[in-house]
């Protein structure tokens, strides 16, 4: 069971791709032809169930060019948490090694 903020991302997600293959007027046989899986997969997809497999998200989003929101996902510079964490490791002052 997913927290309820994690099941509507999921949810949107396959809104989302359902979506962009309509818009291509690609039927879902298409897109599970060109994802190399079956129809069902593909409508489990649309339908945001959590039991797709990653990587079958990850080749939608492909093969609908729309990738960009999980290249954003995956920005560490993006994330507060890991820039606190760099920022903090930091050292206090740095002493001039003069010669």
């Amino acid at each position: 069971m997913l927290p309820f903020e994690a099941e509507e991302v999921i949810a949107a997600l396959g809104r989302k791709i359902g979506l962009a293959r309509r818009a291509r007027s690609w039927t879902q046989a298409d897109l599970a032809a060109k994802m190399g899986v079956s129809v069902n997969t593909v409508v489990n997809l649309e339908k945001g169930r959590p039991s797709v497999a990653f990587g079958q998200v990850v080749m939608a989003l492909w093969l609908l060019d729309s990738l960009d929101m999980l290249r954003q996902a995956a920005r560490p510079e993006d994330d507060p948490v890991i820039q606190n964490e760099a920022l903090r490791r930091l050292p206090k002052r740095v002493r001039g090694s003069h010669g």
